[in-house]
């Protein structure tokens, strides 16, 4: 049996069990095994953990998502010329040559 990958970098959220403790963990199946990347909490229930694993691996493909299609919008977008304007170079500031010997003051108004 294969499995999907639920996120963009081909991990899942699921629940493992030791002993008497439900683990909420991120997994990656790499060669025929299993490599545990993150560990949100332990549970006493299997359904709180199932819960949290769902709503984690909610957030995080929606997450995954949102960036493919800001990434598509902002590509789509640049295609059509209607893409991000480039950022003009600082202006570069005049030589010390160039500058006043001396900055009169206007005298303070009272």
């Amino acid at each position: 049996m294969a499995y999907r990958n639920y996120t963009a970098d081909g991990s899942y959220w699921t629940v493992r069990k030791q002993g008497s403790v439900y683990w909420v963990a991120r997994m990656r199946r790499v060669d025929g095994s299993y490599e545990w990347l993150d560990t949100w909490g332990g549970y006493e229930r299997a359904g709180a953990a199932a819960g949290a694993a769902a709503q984690l691996a909610y957030n995080q493909a929606r997450e995954d998502v949102l960036k493919e299609l800001v990434g598509n919008l902002h590509t789509a977008l640049d295609r059509a010329g209607l893409g991000a304007l480039p950022t003009p170079a600082p202006v570069r500031p005049p030589a010390r040559s160039e500058l006043p010997a001396a900055v009169e003051m206007d005298e303070p108004e009272y």
